[in-house]
């Protein structure tokens, strides 16, 4: 009975105190989905790097930390994939990849070639090429 009562006194109150009411709700829903913010934000940026070699191809993904380079992507991958990668960084802090996964740089005339996003990155720029989250980074052999 209490309850029928309720509902009864509750819709003789004026309509503008029921509105409020309303608009009250509606602001605490909206309050309530931004502290409850599904997106994707809380997801790792991450990057794929591919080895396209004749006879194999292989591909890695993984996190991209701040101002990580290509180099430091594909050493990343060397040390998940078990894949030897030989290298060398002079100086001026270019760098020089000598092999990677038994592909020697310069045999039979064929070189690495480094891509970022369909982009050509040359092989001393490695080391200060940033990748981002959502980079396709790319080796041929060609």
């Amino acid at each position: 009975m209490k309850y029928k009562k309720l509902l009864i006194n509750f819709f003789k109150k004026p309509f503008f105190v029921q509105i409020i009411l309303l608009i009250a709700l509606m602001g605490i829903i909206y309050f309530l989905k931004l502290s409850f913010d599904l997106s994707d934000s809380n997801t790792p940026n991450l990057a794929t790097l591919v080895i396209n070699f004749e006879t194999e191809k292989r591909f890695f993904e993984g996190e991209v930390v701040k101002e990580m380079t290509m180099l430091d992507a594909l050493s990343a991958a060397v040390s998940v994939g078990k894949i030897k990668l030989n290298y060398a960084i002079d100086e001026s802090g270019n760098v020089n990849i000598k092999e990677i996964d038994g592909h020697t740089n310069g045999v039979n005339d064929k070189h690495f070639v480094f891509y970022l996003n369909s982009k050509k990155i040359n092989m001393p720029d490695l080391n200060t090429s940033i990748v981002h989250g959502g980079d396709k980074i790319e080796i041929g052999f060609k």
